[in-house]
């Protein structure tokens, strides 16, 4: 009985925020969304939920104001963090979900067109198999020929090279994964 007494205190404390302080919240909300991949609405309904879970007195609107103001924060330093934490652990995703438009594979950087070294594109070379039209890519690269000079040389159309560029640049992201890359 208490906790529903207590529940309508502090309900009672949120619809006593002025307009102008609700304006306030919404506003400093949708700014600390930002790179969160939340929308402000959805800090401000989650620090509304902390308050309404709180053991913290009820004592008026501006500490009612910047109670919330603080669980935006928080709750947006949590969501940041959060995500350092999995992108260090687990790194960028590299395959597709289901539902993505692209695949992110596409948009990453080609490791064995860094200027790593002779030996990175050796190991690539050795280890890309029986893939011939790989192998031809990797040399005709590493003269450090341009894309038009590629496809004349190989005698390939332009959708043949972006084939093999890419079938190269997983193959390599692939073995940098398991390790046999370095």
């Amino acid at each position: 009985m208490n906790k529903l007494i207590r529940g309508d205190e502090r309900s009672a404390a949120l619809a006593a925020l002025s307009p102008a302080q609700k304006k306030q919240l919404a506003t400093y909300a949708r700014i600390m969304s930002g790179g969160t991949g939340d929308e402000g609405t959805d800090l401000l309904q989650e620090a509304f939920a902390r308050w309404l879970g709180s053991d913290k007195p009820v004592e008026g609107p501006d500490q009612t104001r910047a109670f919330l103001r603080g669980a935006i924060k928080s709750i947006r330093y949590n969501i940041l963090r959060h995500k350092r934490v999995v992108l260090k652990y687990e790194g960028v995703r590299a395959v597709t979900q289901e539902g993505d438009e692209e695949d992110p594979l596409d948009g990453a950087a080609d490791p064995a067109a860094s200027t790593e070294g002779p030996l990175f594109v050796q190991q690539v070379y050795d280890l890309c198999g029986d893939d011939e039209e790989v192998r031809s890519l990797l040399i005709a690269q590493v003269g450090n020929a341009s894309p038009d000079d590629i496809l004349a040389e190989l005698k390939w159309d332009e959708k043949k090279y972006k084939a093999v560029q890419k079938r190269k640049r997983r193959l390599v992201i692939r073995l940098t994964l398991e390790g046999k890359l370095k």
